[in-house]
């Protein structure tokens, strides 16, 4: 059976911002939402496995129930702006994602998921239907094939008819009638005044439905004070019950198979979930292993025999004033811009001038500084170590030590483990972690006080 997952946009990414402490980038971009919503959605799409996916989120601009009456939804507090900023990257997301985001002008949310889930009963094969919220008003759409995965602050509760009943004594189909008695504070729906739940319940029980209930006004089992109350506030009742009710025939342009959910993009998925500082989310995804088989051999050299052996002499012309090195046992492995691998066995003090006024990428320079100086080296102050583990601390001061792995994981969707000596990632990394930084805004951080100490703390360490 064929299976559609709808997602109520709005609900659980107010949820994850209430329930996830604050989070922010390095440069105060607020991400708790999106984090608690990815987590909240992706675990309900690994237990479903949808064939159709779509999240649904409420437009700005009014709609049919405002017309309807104006004081719909008046008195919600406005959203906090440390919420309505993560809105734009968590609808990226979701569409990176592979899920269908879906907004439609003069309906809300629920009508389209009420739309959309409803498509499983016009659907040419066996189909059921799956909505994750946590909004109760979504309740009302379940039936044989449509599901209400109430997300709660401690779990997500599965809602069959059984489950509903059982909670609430009624069918899923009576609970409009039920809140056009009980009204809705949280959305400004007036209802009865003076009746609640548990009054609601039992009118809806014993006649009904709404018409039901005034159909039957002067039954002697309805209360004099009760009886009054529902005399009264009449015409809100059938307002209420009109605000209440979900439509599902919503005017979609989306057809099913337009909503087919084939999993996410995952270049770039990893890419965002980069910009968002979201790295957890790079191998909960699998995005570390990025088409690594592929990218290793484009990227790394296989082996040790994939660098070719040069001289002092051939590196001084080929290398030029930008390159990589790595030192590998007792040889250094360089690669340049041209992604020449070139090896070199002999003295390194045949190679000290080549450092001279270049920018050198590497990874650890305190490292390798100190195995040069065995050869006699002495950091010239025209050289410029590009120490990839110093652009790493500066990102993540707090994040412990990095490795050439995990940056080549997180940078550039490459695998790593087991291909080294591996100069030409040292230059690849490079340029992406320097776009972070510049962005994070720590540029001068890195350049005018981490780089210059490299050689200084490395000659205190001596």
């Amino acid at each position: 059976m064929k299976k559609i997952l709808v997602i109520d946009g709005n609900s659980i990414i107010n949820r994850a911002f209430y329930g996830i402490r604050p989070l922010t980038t390095k440069s105060g971009k607020h991400t708790n939402a999106i984090y608690g919503m990815i987590n909240i959605i992706s675990k309900q799409i690994k237990a479903i496995s949808p064939d159709y996916a779509a999240v649904a989120f409420d437009l700005k601009a009014p709609t049919f129930r405002h017309e309807m009456y104006e004081h719909y939804k008046e008195g919600r507090h406005p959203t906090p702006p440390e919420l309505l900023s993560q809105f734009a990257d968590a609808k990226e997301c979701l569409s990176l994602m592979g899920i269908h985001v879906m907004e439609l002008e003069g309906y809300e949310a629920d009508d389209i998921q009420g739309t959309v889930a409803s498509l499983a009963h016009t659907a040419s094969e066996p189909c059921e239907s799956y909505i994750l919220s946590g909004d109760r008003d979504l309740l009302q759409l379940i039936d044989d094939k449509i599901t209400v995965l109430l997300a709660t602050n401690n779990d997500t509760l599965t809602f069959r008819s059984e489950q509903f009943t059982e909670k609430y004594g009624i069918l899923p189909s009576q609970f409009v009638d039920m809140k056009a008695l009980m009204g809705d504070s949280s959305d400004n729906i007036p209802g009865v005044m003076g009746v609640g739940e548990k009054t609601a319940a039992t009118l809806i029980r014993k006649f009904g439905s709404l018409d039901g209930i005034y159909e039957s006004i002067e039954d002697k089992e309805i209360s004099k004070g009760v009886r009054e109350k529902l005399i009264r506030d009449k015409d809100n009742a059938y307002l209420s019950q009109r605000l209440a009710k979900i439509n599902v025939e919503a005017p979609i342009k989306e057809s099913l198979e337009d909503l087919a959910y084939t999993g996410p993009d995952k270049a770039a998925l990893r890419h965002k979930f980069v910009e968002l500082e979201l790295i957890s989310f790079i191998s909960k995804f699998g995005l570390d292993k990025l088409d690594t088989e592929k990218k290793a051999e484009e990227c790394i050299p296989a082996c040790e025999a994939c660098f070719n052996e040069t001289d002092a002499a051939t590196l001084s012309n080929t290398l030029g004033k930008r390159f990589a090195v790595e030192l590998y046992g007792d040889k250094l492995y360089f690669c340049n811009k041209m992604k020449e691998n070139l090896v070199f066995s002999g003295n390194f003090s045949e190679v000290f001038d080549l450092f001279k006024g270049a920018e050198v990428i590497c990874y650890d320079a305190k490292a390798l500084i100190h195995e040069l100086e065995k050869s006699g080296y002495s950091p010239d102050a025209s050289t410029r170590f590009l120490d990839l583990m110093i652009y790493a601390y500066v990102l993540n001061p707090g994040g412990g030590a990095s490795t050439v792995e995990s940056l080549s994981s997180t940078f550039l969707g490459i695998d790593t483990e087991g291909k080294r000596p591996s100069p030409k990632i040292l230059f690849d990394l490079e340029a992406p972690m320097r776009e972070k930084i510049e962005n994070d805004g720590l540029l001068a951080v890195l350049d005018e006080l981490e780089l210059p100490l490299i050689p200084i703390l490395a000659e205190i360490e001596s």
